[in-house]
């Protein structure tokens, strides 16, 4: 059940970040066009333009903090939750094979 219900969350995740992309493809293309056209001033377009890409990263980086703590509040381990302890288990097995080559 849990298995099922990341995976939608994830789903959903990647659906958000799809769109957002999807958002900022076009308006690129539009400003471009209006550049084109000589509707906007191309430094106008430029900076208009390296606003949004730092909008969407934001946005992006908004829902992926946002499924992290959902994850969370179901009690699943995240990734970077899952790489934190398997370094650890390493560790630790390193720490076990040096002790017995020391016997």
């Amino acid at each position: 059940m849990e298995k099922k219900l990341s995976e939608a969350i994830r789903k959903i995740a990647l659906v958000q970040i799809g769109a957002i992309s999807l958002i900022q493809e076009k308006v690129e293309k539009f400003v471009s066009e209006l550049e084109k056209k000589g509707e906007v001033a191309q430094s106008e377009g430029k900076k208009f333009l390296k606003e949004l890409k730092e909008s969407t990263e934001r946005q992006k980086e908004n829902v992926r903090k946002q499924i992290e703590e959902i994850l969370r509040g179901m009690n699943l381990v995240t990734k970077s939750d899952f790489e934190e302890l398997k370094a650890e288990v390493e560790a630790l097995k390193e720490k076990i094979e040096k002790r017995k080559k020391e016997k």
